[in-house]
């Protein structure tokens, strides 16, 4: 009787058991391969103590506020290249891919007016060729022939063109494809948006923590201001990922290794401001980000007291 009661109870208990990991892998957490790779992660809420002159001089309090703005336009910068024997031919074959091109970006919409060409260089180019130099034969450097470039500027109004536009270069045989650069017309509108919030939300942390002085409020004595706008180009994040042998080969001298191309992964990593007002969403596509910080400086109770003491 006691041996089946036992029993009953431990097959309850590895029930719950059981359950509660359910439960785990339910809400597990996902790293993906980026994960571990950055030191840090955990946040200090320690403040260092002040100077003594400056907590009796002054009470500085500061917000941020960020807003995020849709790009109103969209620059994509493609490279067009061209290789021959003279510098003429260079040029002439990329004058044609451009004008094929343009071509055919002007048929699907995109104006003339909104592609730009720009000059990059004209370089030779040089290949080995192996010469009998006495009774040894060494490799010589010797020019083959010219390589130019230009580089394609295109003022696009959105993701969708940027794709449309895309399908025709790579149509044509142009696949380098250089940088994307958003903008947005409604930017300075956006600053002074940004900085009234700021400004608002560091009047509403004042009213809070100024609080503790129930005499009297202490007076302001300053104001500073700081605007910036962050575009998503310099949002994203690289780094490679791979998995290496812990045994090479021992190197032959008359064998060449190597190795496999190892991509780098890219994403989209978007703005960390730690602002005290924020977009509700997670950034997931690219937007400009424009972040106001306002301070405002109260005189510190303790003022009369520093000015006794000089």
């Amino acid at each position: 009787m006691l041996l089946g009661l036992a029993w009953d109870r431990l097959r309850a208990s590895i029930a719950v058991i059981a359950l509660l990991l359910l439960q785990d892998l339910a809400v597990a957490q996902h790293g993906g391969s980026r994960a571990g790779r950055e030191s840090g992660g955990s946040a200090s809420l320690e403040l260092s103590p002040l100077d003594p002159r400056v907590a009796q001089s002054q009470i500085a309090i500061d917000a941020r506020v960020e807003i995020r703005v849709p790009p109103t336009e969209v620059r994509m910068t493609l490279a067009v290249t061209g290789e021959g024997e003279s510098a003429q031919a260079c040029r002439k074959e990329v004058a044609e891919k451009i004008d094929v091109l343009r071509a055919a970006w002007q048929k699907a919409g995109i104006e003339k007016n909104r592609v730009v060409v720009d000059f990059i260089a004209i370089l030779p180019r040089y290949e080995w060729v192996i010469e009998k130099r006495g009774e040894v034969e060494v490799g010589v450097e010797k020019k083959a022939g010219y390589r130019m470039q230009s580089n394609l500027h295109v003022a696009l109004p959105n993701d969708a063109t940027v794709d449309q536009a895309l399908d025709h270069a790579f149509e044509h045989g142009i696949t380098d494809i250089i940088a994307f650069d958003y903008w947005s017309n409604d930017l300075d509108a956006v600053k002074a948006r940004a900085r009234e919030q700021a400004l608002e939300e560091a009047a509403a942390k004042s009213n809070s923590l100024l609080r503790i002085f129930a005499e009297k409020r202490p007076p302001i004595i300053n104001v500073q201001e700081d605007t910036q706008v962050v575009f998503p180009e310099s949002l994203y994040q690289s780094f490679e990922n791979t998995v290496q042998d812990s045994v090479s080969p021992a190197p032959r001298r008359e064998l060449a290794f190597i190795r496999a191309h190892r991509p780098q992964n890219t994403y989209y990593r978007g703005l960390q401001s730690g602002a005290d007002r924020q977009p509700a969403e997670l950034a997931m596509k690219p937007e400009i980000s424009v972040v106001a910080t306002v301070r405002i400086y109260y005189e510190s109770p303790g003022v009369k007291n520093l000015q006794d003491d000089e």
